[in-house]
């Protein structure tokens, strides 16, 4: 029997935009780990951090150890219009890959959001895609 797996790419609900933002993650414990964005979309939130984050984050080994049952809540400003609102979401840890000998690449998905933030994210998200197709056009 040959199973039909979609690419990463056809798994993809809505489109990533790259940018980096300096992101707060906080875990279960309440520590507090500060990463950058490598893009972003609708249902999550890609981030490059070093061994030191990924060993806080999990100890026994973040690639050796299960992580589809860690959670954590990401805080960062979103750039809306003339000001910047704060996006609370939380997350869980979908897949992990190591780029290098000391960088790894995490994929966050949102499992739900705080104050309504929801609503901030789509403004940004429709916003940075608008500002991308007229910088696109004129290029």
């Amino acid at each position: 029997m040959i199973l039909d797996i979609p690419s990463i790419a056809e798994r993809r609900q809505s489109p990533r935009y790259e940018i980096e933002l300096a992101i707060d993650m906080i875990l279960a414990d309440d520590s507090i780990l500060s990463v950058n964005t490598r893009n972003i979309s609708s249902c999550g939130i890609q981030i490059l951090c070093d061994s030191w984050v990924t060993d806080t984050i999990e100890p026994r080994g973040i690639q050796s150890h299960a992580i589809s049952h860690l959670r954590l809540k990401v805080v960062t400003e979103l750039p809306t219009g003339n000001q910047s609102k704060k996006l609370y979401a939380n997350c869980r840890i979908m897949s992990v890959q190591r780029i290098s000998q000391d960088e790894y690449m995490l994929n966050l998905a949102f499992i739900d959001f705080e104050n309504g933030t929801e609503s901030t994210l789509d403004e940004f998200l429709d916003q940075y895609k608008q500002n991308k197709i007229t910088l696109d056009s004129t290029a």
